[in-house]
């Protein structure tokens, strides 16, 4: 189960990173936005590398909220308006990654 989350933490990590990476060369996106979504991503990333069960689920759950925050900012910039169905499903993601996370590890 453990290592099954990790994967999943990974993939989602890393195409959230691929996904600002294709917004920064699509869009007109603020470039503080941009930097703030990649580095959220890379944080959490960066919780499957901490050994401390503490340590990695508060870095888990900064990158997590992290994501989050700037999507919404990102939907916010782009569209005048966030799109509430979107926020909402991922909001329910991050929550049900991290209570994965917190049983597993």
């Amino acid at each position: 189960m453990a290592l099954a989350i990790d994967i999943f933490i990974t993939i989602y990590a890393l195409l959230t990173m691929a996904a600002t990476v294709m917004h920064l060369f699509s869009k007109d996106i603020s470039l503080l936005l941009v930097v703030a979504l990649f580095l959220s991503a890379f944080i959490t990333l960066t919780s499957l590398m901490i050994v401390s069960r503490i340590l990695s689920l508060d870095t888990l759950l900064l990158g997590l909220v992290g994501i989050s925050i700037f999507t919404f900012a990102n939907g916010y910039y782009l569209y005048g308006r966030p799109h509430w169905s979107h926020h909402l499903i991922r909001l329910a993601l991050h929550v049900a990654i991290f209570i994965i996370a917190l049983m597993a590890w």
